[in-house]
Order: structure tokens, then C-alpha cells, then sequence
């Protein structure tokens, strides 16, 4: 570098020397920079309460997933780095001292046999509802048990609302009602736009504000494209706890669904949410007729169960969670020696746990012989549901079997069960 350096001042013109390092030189560099930055990726460990993650990757170190996982925002450990040819390598040398590997990255996705093996978790999904035809109506194809709270508490507020654009009452929502809602709801993991990136990316929205007393109290930016009205953020004034009680974040949804519907719009696509099945806003969302889709507009995870170690497996009975194999979408309800249900109860929670979806799956997964001899009771539960529905018995597998029996459930259907003796069931 030296000797470049050197040859570079004494044969190079000082005249153009400047001109070549503003317009040549330091951007080159900065390519580079990137080009490195995306080949030689970071590794991360934490262990902690018997469970040892490691985590592969600049976008792998996700705050609500650790947070699931130990039940706190842990720091994870660098432990070195990796290049994107020595992944496969690297994650068989972890795989025999972890508990699970996550690997999340922005350009490069695993390949090949190795790919196989893990599971692969969007970093959100969508929900998406269909409305009733404009002459329909609207509050009597919602109203139902799940919602009937919801709409009397609206009624109750007298919400009013309104369809805005003015910039100074965008600015207002930001600072006075995202902001502090997105902090109060997420704590130390929010991640909230800076002003002048979200005005440039939010200005050309409606805003759709929730007034009580002619006082605006909530609201949400809406966009519409062609028949799909799209709900994208929303927030509360000064996250007010009795704001919330009083049911404006309802009033957000209802009053969106409702101005979509007077538009003549097919569809409203709900925020999205993360990918866990009691994840409150996606649980929330579900009230709506919400039915889940794929949402591609983040990178996902890669997840590979490497053992079946105790603290896996109730971390996995606690967080069931959607997954998305060969571009479907599957539902897996793991149910272990942490999971203690009678037959009432399971069924509810079953039921709870169940979603509708486009190209959407349920999987219940047996990591027990207590909960595999009661294989018949959960296939009774499991006829009453609308959607596709497998029980798996892994009570004498490892959960390293888990992604590639997943992949295989064609193979499954048509004759070649005997290769997998853990399948018990399918139905769809």
C-alpha cells in the first residue's frame, strides 16, 4: 500500500491527483468497504439459561427474537467473523456445541443440501382482509364475538374521524403520537424512522386521524392502490394508557375498514406484524377477519434447530410460530413436557393458535410420548379447522429433522410415508 501510495504521488500529475482521490479513489474504497462488509459476516453467541444461540450475519443480532428466546434484550457476543463461501462449514462446527443458529443477511440466502435444513421465518407477515360489496353491510360482517367489545367501546368514545394531508398535522402525528406509542409498545427494541426520512417516505399518504371531543387522538397513515386500501403506521397520543383503554387503536382499524368499504375497495392490507402465533398484534389483527400473507419488504431468518435440549424445546412450546417453506406458508404448534393442557384446553389453544391464510398450513409438533399417545385427541380438534392441518411425532426425532420433513410433505402425501415414520397425520 506504501509503495502504491508513492508511485501514485510521483507519477501522477498534482494537478489531477486531487481530482482522481474526490471522484475515483474514495469511492472505489467505499465499494470495497461494502463488498467486505457483505463476504466476511459477523458471529455472535449467547448462552444463557442452559440455551446456547448462535447468531450469523450484520442483521442477525434481532432484538424480539433474543427477547423471546431468554425472556430479556441480551448483548450477544462477537466471537469472529466468516466468509460467505465457509458458511455451511462454519454452522456444522456450531451445530454440534448449539441449541440454534440464526443467520440473517441482506444479499446472500444459504444454498444447496445445507438449505434444506433450516427453517426459514419471515421477519414480518401480513394480514389481509376481504371486504363485503359496498351495498353490504359492514358493521354486521364484522360484528362477532372477538370484535363485539371493540366496536362499543368506539361507540361508547364517540371516535369521529378524518382524512387529512396537511403537513403540519403529519408532523403532529409523528412527534406527538408515533413516536411515543412505537417507544411505549416496544421499549428497548424500537426502531422509529428519523423525521426527515419518514416525512420524505410517508407525505404522499392519507392520514387518517381519530378525534374524541373534537380532539385528535389517535390516527394512522393509509394508502390506497387501486381496490386495496393499506393501513401502514399508527400511533396514540402520548401513548395515554387511558387512551388506549378507551379503544383507539380499535378506532384505527375500524374507522380505516370502514372508509375503505365507502371507497369501494376489495381488500384492506393490515400492518404488518411479526411472525409469532401470540404475537398481540398479529393475534389482535385476527379479530378483523384478517387471513395471513407473505411480506417480502424485509430479509428473513434463517433458523437451524441444531439439538433437543430442554430450554429449546420450551422456548419453542412458548413461541409458536409461522415459517415459510418452498413458498408455503406453515403454522408449527409445538407441544412438549412444558405444555400441561386437558383436553378443553388444548383445544382452545389450538384454536387460538389456528390462523387462515393464503397457501397456509398448520403443523403440530409431538416432542413428547405423552403428548404422541394423544395423537387421536388432536386430530379430532384438528378436523374442526378450516385450513390444511399435519401432526407430526417427533417425540423419538431431533428437531434437526424438523425443516427438511417440512420440505417433504409432498412426498409424504403421495405414498412415500414410510421414509418418515415420525408423520402421523395430514389432512388437507
Amino acid at each position: 500500500m506504501i509503495l502504491i501510495k508513492k508511485a501514485f504521488n510521483q507519477y501522477v500529475p498534482a494537478k489531477l491527483q486531487q481530482p482522481l482521490r474526490r471522484f475515483f479513489i474514495r469511492p472505489l474504497k467505499g465499494i470495497i468497504r461494502l463488498v467486505i462488509k457483505d463476504i466476511w459476516l459477523p458471529i455472535y453467541r449467547i448462552e444463557q439459561s442452559g440455551l446456547t444461540a448462535i447468531l450469523i450475519g450484520h442483521q442477525a443480532c434481532d432484538s424480539y427474537l433474543i427477547n423471546l428466546i431468554y425472556g430479556e434484550y441480551l448483548k450477544p457476543i462477537r466471537i469472529g467473523t466468516v466468509p460467505i463461501w465457509s458458511l455451511s462449514r462454519v454452522m456444522r462446527h456450531w451445530q454440534e456445541k448449539a441449541d440454534v443458529i440464526i443467520f440473517r443477511h441482506r444479499r446472500f440466502r444459504p444454498q444447496g443440501a445445507f438449505a434444506r435444513r433450516m427453517l426459514i421465518m419471515p421477519y414480518y407477515v401480513a394480514q389481509s382482509i376481504d371486504l363485503p360489496p359496498p351495498d353490504a353491510d359492514l358493521l354486521a360482517f364484522f360484528y362477532n364475538s372477538t370484535t363485539r367489545r371493540d366496536l362499543k367501546r368506539i361507540r361508547d368514545s364517540e371516535f369521529k374521524y378524518e382524512i387529512t394531508q396537511d403537513p403540519a398535522q403529519l408532523d403532529f402525528f409523528y412527534h406527538q403520537m408515533l413516536r411515543p406509542f412505537i417507544q411505549y409498545r416496544h421499549r428497548d427494541a424500537a426502531d422509529i424512522l428519523p423525521w426527515d426520512a419518514f416525512r420524505l417516505a410517508y407525505e404522499k399518504m392519507e392520514l387518517l386521524l381519530i378525534h374524541k371531543a373534537g380532539l385528535p387522538v389517535a390516527g394512522n397513515l393509509n394508502l390506497q392502490t387501486n381496490d386495496c386500501y393499506t393501513l401502514h403506521v399508527l400511533g396514540v397520543l402520548n401513548a395515554d394508557k387511558e387512551l388506549l383503554k378507551a379503544g383507539t387503536i380499535a378506532a384505527c382499524y375500524w374507522f380505516s375498514i370502514a372508509e375503505a368499504h365507502r371507497r369501494g375497495c376489495a381488500t384492506v392490507s393490515m400492518q404488518c406484524a411479526r411472525p409469532f402465533l401470540k404475537d398481540g398484534v398479529l393475534v389482535y389483527k385476527k379479530k378483523w377477519r384478517g387471513r395471513i400473507v407473505a411480506d417480502h419488504r424485509e430479509h428473513e431468518l434463517w433458523l437451524l434447530p441444531c439439538g433437543n435440549r430442554p430450554p429449546m424445546h420450551r422456548f419453542l412450546e412458548e413461541n409458536p410460530f409461522i415459517c415459510e417453506q418452498d413458498d408455503r406458508l406453515v403454522s408449527l404448534i409445538f407441544l412438549g413436557s412444558h405444555t400441561v393442557l386437558s383436553d378443553k384446553e388444548l383445544s382452545s389453544y389450538l384454536r387460538d393458535c389456528h390462523f387462515q391464510g393464503d397457501r397456509l398450513s398448520t403443523w403440530v409438533v409431538l416432542l413428547d410420548s405423552e403428548w404422541a399417545a394423544r395423537t387421536e385427541t388432536i386430530k379430532n380438534i384438528m378436523r374442526e379447522l378450516p385450513q390444511p392441518s399435519h401432526i407430526l411425532d417427533l417425540s423419538h426425532g431431533s428437531l434437526a429433522e424438523l425443516p427438511e420433513l417440512i420440505s417433504n410433505w409432498q412426498d409424504l402425501r403421495h405414498g412415500s410415508s414410510s421414509e418418515f415414520p415420525e408423520l402421523a397425520y395430514s389432512r388437507s
